[in-house]
């Protein structure tokens, strides 16, 4: 008998870890690294037991138990739009690519909910969890199908279009916009500058909304499903990609969860063996160099490539640089390319002696994390902040694109590889990155299955999320009240005036 019970427990156990949820990934985003995040979650998840199905326009690189990968390609004529963002180096490049990468999530995200597959899968099978990223922010409406709530993970550190969504406070006062690059103490110009680019953050994030509500109207029409804010409102978890360490310390609500340097590994990969013999045969140490998934190295002009390939050709240290084509003219020695890079495990490697970017969120995550100080070469959206950010730390270099020459990267080179103040801060920092009770990667998937076992846990949610503008920053209480003192005064003064008129009366009598 007790022999029988032990196996029914054991069966019992077995059903539960080996069941797990069923848990929908979409991620349109033309850039890659944002959708990087997500697919770490989304597979961490995988390998715990749980079922995933994640869209995106990303091949999977190998296949997963549990991981069910839809690939659909991103436009055509996207490709030529991506391009162009080596080309336009001005101080206003951000604004000007700005719509067109909107454009490009916008159009991607809509051709995956219509794809045949996807439909399929989203009318016929069951699903515990929607999983969305930031941008195309209407495929939240995706939960009004599924029935099942939604968590946001956004790859960049907290911002109002992400901070709208659970109510969460953004104080401009005290906490350095992410596009600005400031950091604290801001003093009165430092407020002044992050309260005009807060402005202008909202006329960008008026226009996502815009553009993004317009899809949603024509694919959940008004009357059949919840509005466009109303499903904005209903998102149950947001997992923001940032630590305060790297950024300023500011207040969150429960549903918003900080797990900063999600995509990174807590034991690096075992290198590829072409990899692992050029970094382990370094004497001298290695240069990474990448400009992340967009932005295409063969179409850096070819004034500004050999300034890059002439001063990494007098070094003694080796290069690897993620190269998106076959051949690279006048290629030195000690460079190797690379179409793809494991990023991650070779700014592990001990070799490693700096990481020459162009200033993406995730790739100054894993720089810092493991220490390694960087070169920034920033181009458009949070880069200028990022590697700004950086600089003023004291583990990094900025130049430039706009006056990249063999002088300045040199003189850029040369200073982080021979001044150690810049690697032992990096150390420093890495060590306040890394100290947290638990891991990125453990915080996440327990946050994200809390989600799931308490239906959407509706306990978390913040009630602020229900209030206007008016209304959370209690103007309208303050209103009444002035309206209601205004009112008091004026009634007292004229009861006060019709006294003294009655007494000036009476005096005229006698």
């Amino acid at each position: 008998m007790y022999f029988l019970f032990r196996i029914i427990f054991l069966l019992g156990v077995l059903l539960t870890v080996t069941s797990g949820y069923r848990i929908l990934g979409i991620n349109m985003s033309p850039s890659r690294s944002h959708v990087i995040v997500q697919e770490a979650l989304l597979k961490e998840l995988a390998r715990r037991g749980h079922h995933v199905t994640m869209v995106s326009p990303y091949p999977l690189q190998s296949p997963l138990e549990n991981y069910r990968h839809i690939t659909i390609p991103m436009p055509d004529w996207s490709k030529g739009a991506m391009k162009n963002l080596m080309r336009d180096q001005s101080q206003w490049s951000m604004v000007k690519t700005f719509p067109e990468m909107n454009r490009i999530a916008l159009e991607s995200a809509n051709n995956s909910i219509h794809h045949p597959e996807v439909h399929k899968i989203i009318k016929e099978e069951k699903f515990d969890l929607l999983v969305v990223g930031l941008m195309a922010d209407f495929l939240l409406g995706v939960s009004n199908w599924i029935g099942a709530p939604t968590v946001v993970v956004n790859p960049n550190a907290a911002m109002p279009l992400v901070n709208e969504m659970v109510g969460n406070p953004y104080p401009i006062a005290a906490v350095p916009n992410t596009m600005r690059g400031m950091l604290n103490p801001m003093g009165f110009t430092g407020r002044m500058q992050n309260l005009l680019i807060s402005f202008l953050e909202d006329a960008f994030n008026w226009y996502m909304k815009h553009t993004s509500e317009q899809f949603y109207d024509s694919i959940f029409p008004r009357g059949q499903f919840p509005s466009y804010d109303e499903v904005r409102r209903n998102v149950s978890l947001v997992l923001i990609n940032q630590h305060f360490t790297k950024t300023s310390p500011r207040p969150y609500v429960q549903a918003m969860v900080e797990v900063g340097g999600l995509q990174i590994k807590q034991t690096p990969d075992p290198l590829p063996e072409d990899l692992r013999k050029w970094t382990d045969e370094a004497e001298d140490g290695f240069i990474l160099f990448s400009l992340g998934t967009n932005l295409l190295s063969s179409t850096i002009p070819k004034e500004k490539l050999d300034a890059l390939i002439n001063t990494f050709a007098r070094l003694k240290q080796r290069v690897i640089w993620k190269w998106d084509v076959e051949h690279m003219p006048n290629k030195p020695a000690n460079i190797l390319l690379k179409k793809w890079l494991p990023q991650d495990d070779l700014l592990a490697h001990k070799n490693c002696r700096l990481f020459v970017m162009h200033g993406g969120l995730g790739g100054v995550a894993e720089a810092l994390f493991h220490g390694v100080p960087l070169l920034g070469m920033p181009f458009f959206g949070d880069q200028q902040a990022n590697t700004l950010a950086v600089e003023k730390e004291g583990w990094a270099v900025i130049v430039q694109f706009a006056d990249l020459t063999e002088e300045t990267f040199s003189s850029a080179m040369d200073e982080i590889l021979t001044n150690s103040s810049y690697t032992e801060k990096a150390k420093q920092l890495s060590s306040l990155y890394r100290d947290r009770p638990q891991s990125a990667m453990d915080t996440a998937v327990f946050w994200t299955e809390y989600v799931m076992r308490h239906k959407g846990a509706p306990h978390m949610r913040y009630p602020g999320v229900d209030l206007n503008f008016f209304q959370l920053h209690m103007l309208d209480l303050f209103a009444v009240i002035f309206v209601s003192l205004y009112i008091a005064i004026k009634v007292v003064s004229l009861a006060c005036r019709r006294i003294c008129r009655r007494k000036q009366s009476k005096l005229k009598v006698r």
